[in-house]
């Protein structure tokens, strides 16, 4: 479990520091069951736009607020940040 934690947080310094600023529109919000400190964690499908490509579809699991989740609805645009080598590798920041 803290192996897990662990490499998430490395995937996630690594998509803020290197990552694409894209945005991406919702399509589908999923509970997975799983609460961290209180907050959901949650499946979203995206449709992600990048500058210069064609849209493209990808699914990302997150923890988010529970102050937040009102924002995350489909239809809502959110900013994304996208692996550059693995465009299917993002998180919304």
């Amino acid at each position: 479990m803290l192996g897990e934690m662990a490499a998430e947080q490395r995937r996630t310094q690594h998509l803020m520091a290197n990552g694409r600023i894209s945005q991406a529109t919702i399509l589908h919000v999923t509970e997975t069951g799983v609460i961290v400190n209180d907050n959901p964690q949650v499946q979203i499908d995206l449709m992600v736009a990048t500058d210069g490509a064609p849209a493209y579809a990808a699914s990302v699991t997150q923890v988010i607020s529970r102050l937040a989740v009102a924002n995350f609805q489909p239809g809502a645009t959110v900013p994304v940040r996208v692996d550059p080598g693995d465009p299917q590798q993002l998180i919304i920041a």
